[in-house]
């Protein structure tokens, strides 16, 4: 059975079928440990120059990016067996152009600069910590009104040269398949995020309105456009959309926030692409985002990922509440720096998620450097 029967089976609660062999994603630390502890180093990953993030086969963005940059691991996958990793479809959903790079201040350690996304930040030359961020492309209507040049959805530079016959590869995969976008990914919150900031964009809900209305609009309409040119000629097997719109203690914003401003556009999206037959729509998000669950399933939602331990989500307690749900991830991370009397205790809860179906396990984010090889391999072959 090829990786994607086994998605399919899965998300479609047949419980008896095998699962997708599959890990969240690693900081790139974790893998540079291993290889010092016994992991084969045949084709190491590459450092993001902004961050630390090394793709796992459960986390599939545009190959286009990826793979070019080699960001998704390799030996770990190879050494572990695991199954064929998820795809994305090629697609550059971002700025184009993007935004020219820009040095303003560096030193030997660190430097300040604007990345191609248009944002302004600050991060450590050896990736050694997430970036800070400086500044963003939209502080007022005309920044936005400016920007929108760069979200063409009919530009010819959207897809690559060779996209006819990765249509054809697409309509014969063994690998399950996803849209998502790489800069800019598709996201209702985030794209608010995105082009003003994280303080700023909660501020704009209260403070401009009717601008929130008319990114999300705006967006709303590009990304179908787009993502129409791609569901029309092949059937994904869902939908990723990326919001990251929660911390520890709960959503970033509150139920009705995410009524008035964000549920509209859910809908409009996700009833736009059942048109074309997609059935799944996944949302990815840190953070306790319990509260909103009832509201993303209104808008057409159909699973969740990571699902993060350390914000207090309980993954069966989720299931018992929404028996339907897809859930993927939901391993504490952190569980597998500790002894293996703990990691048995964490497998146990998995073995009892895999018997109610709809579940795919892995990590509730990247693997963190505090896990050792020996134990990373107990928690996967035990």
């Amino acid at each position: 059975m090829d990786s994607r029967e086994k998605f399919l089976n899965v998300i479609n609660f047949k419980k008896k079928s095998p699962i997708p062999n599959w890990e969240f994603a690693y900081w790139y630390d974790t893998i540079q440990r291993w290889y010092k502890e016994g992991l084969p180093k045949e084709k190491p990953p590459t450092k993001l120059e902004f961050g630390q993030w090394i793709a796992g086969e459960a986390y599939p963005s545009p190959d286009v990016f990826y793979d070019s940059l080699n960001l998704y691991d390799i030996d770990v996958h190879n050494f572990f067996g695991f199954d064929e990793r998820a795809h994305s479809v090629a697609v550059d959903a971002g700025p184009i152009p993007l935004f020219e790079k820009e040095i303003f201040i560096e030193d030997s350690e660190t430097i300040t600069y604007r990345r191609e996304d248009g944002k302004i930040v600050k991060t450590k030359k050896d990736g050694g910590s997430m970036p800070q961020f400086i500044s963003y492309p939209v502080k007022n209507k005309k920044d936005f009104n400016n920007i929108k040049e760069r979200f063409n959805p009919d530009s010819i530079d959207r897809f690559p040269a060779k996209f006819d016959e990765l249509i054809n590869e697409y309509n014969n995969r063994t690998y399950p398949l996803q849209i998502t976008g790489g800069y800019y990914s598709l996201g209702f919150f985030s794209i608010i995020r995105e082009l003003v900031g994280l303080e700023a964009g909660l501020y704009l809900f209260y403070d401009d309105p009717i601008l929130v209305y008319e990114i999300l609009d705006f967006f709303t309409d590009y990304y179908i456009r787009l993502y129409s040119k791609i569901v029309s000629r092949v059937k994904v097997d869902y939908i990723l959309i990326w919001e990251d719109m929660a911390f520890k203690n709960g959503p970033l914003v509150s139920p009705n926030i995410f009524k008035k401003f964000l549920l509209q556009f859910y809908k409009k999206f996700t009833s736009k692409m059942k048109e074309f037959e997609i059935e799944h729509f996944f949302v990815d998000t840190d953070g306790n985002f319990e509260v909103l669950i009832p509201l993303f399933l209104e808008g057409g939602v159909t699973g969740f990922t990571p699902f993060e331990v350390q914000s207090g989500l309980d993954i069966e307690k989720i299931r018992e509440n929404y028996t339907n749900l897809i859930i993927m991830g939901g391993i504490d991370k952190k569980v597998l720096s500790k002894n293996k009397e703990f990691i048995l205790r964490e497998l146990k809860k998995v073995k009892r998620m895999l018997e109610k179906g709809g579940y795919i396990p892995y990590t509730d984010h990247m693997v963190p450097p505090e896990v050792s090889f020996d134990n990373y391999k107990f928690y996967r072959t035990e």
